[in-house]
């Protein structure tokens, strides 16, 4: 069931994006040995409401919603790799501590999108998709402290330092309102790290609320759940996302340029059982 919308008093707008069909509930969608036609089957593109979080009571925070925005100007070519890999590593690595009070954190992976593909699996182009990157799984590939609980975070930002963004914002959902019913599972292939992993989508329901804040300036930066060893619940440890059409963005508004850095964070809670936590978590991925 959809169920009723919940009412939030703040200006909203209206846009559309892809979202898991209800009838792959309790399945785990695969990459390949798929007809073509029954991919296009699997997903469905629905219409939903996009709250102002500006204009929010209490801003959101990561603790809360599973997303908070922060202040943090940092200028640099963000063309320059050499950069990338130790001001911007630096500059975000500092953003998730301070956001989690985390005892260590470093970036495991990046990626800019300026709306053009720039690799295989559509890298550079918007993700026009509802989706979560990170699922248990993941923890196959993590190489963490033992003992330790952990998390991974998206640190998104604006590289274009003369201009808002106003074309195809970045639309994040409550993790709070999402049902873990309506979670999905999917194979992917993705062309960063790490290569073969698993991904969520959710099933759309009225009852989940979506945020996003206009007009992001240079100085601002995102900052999203992406998985949290510590959150019981499935719907707590990630945060969806997807970008979407603005009807109120101007005809010649500059393409969004962002880059987004996925940063691993190693909390000061123990993870004594982690054997047997993380069992647990990857049984609730669907095989089938």
């Amino acid at each position: 069931m959809s169920g009723i919308p919940t009412l939030i008093a703040a200006p909203f707008v209206v846009s559309a994006s892809v979202f898991a069909d209800p009838k792959y509930r309790g399945t785990r969608m695969p990459v390949d040995e798929v007809p073509v036609a029954e991919l296009r089957t699997m997903v469905v593109r629905h219409q939903f409401r996009i709250y102002d979080a500006r204009q929010l009571p209490e801003s959101p925070t990561l603790e809360g919603m599973g997303f908070a925005l922060a202040k943090a100007p940092l200028e640099m070519d963000f063309h320059d790799s050499k950069a990338i890999a130790t001001r911007f590593h630096t500059y975000c690595s500092d953003l998730v501590k301070a956001a989690t009070g985390c005892l260590a954190a470093r970036v495991v992976q990046y990626e800019i999108r300026t709306g053009e593909p720039t690799g295989p699996g559509g890298a550079g182009t918007y993700a026009v998709q509802a989706h979560a990157d990170v699922t248990p799984i993941i923890e196959n590939y993590m190489d963490v402290p033992p003992g330790r609980h952990f998390g991974l975070y998206n640190v998104w930002r604006s590289i274009d330092l003369e201009n808002e963004i106003e074309m195809m914002p970045l639309a994040l959902c409550d993790n709070t309102t999402v049902d873990v019913a309506d979670i999905v599972y999917a194979d992917a292939w993705q062309a960063t790290w790490p290569q073969a992993t698993v991904f969520c989508r959710p099933v759309h329901s009225n009852r989940q609320c979506w945020f996003y804040y206009p007009r992001m300036t240079p100085e601002e930066v995102l900052i999203f759940k992406q998985y949290d060893t510590r959150e019981t619940a499935a719907n707590l440890r990630s945060t969806f996302h997807t970008a979407f059409e603005d009807r109120a963005t101007r005809e010649n508004a500059p393409p969004r340029q962002n880059i987004e850095a996925r940063v691993l964070a190693v909390f000061h809670e123990e993870d004594s059982e982690r054997a047997v936590r993380r069992a647990r978590f990857q049984a609730e991925v669907p095989k089938h």
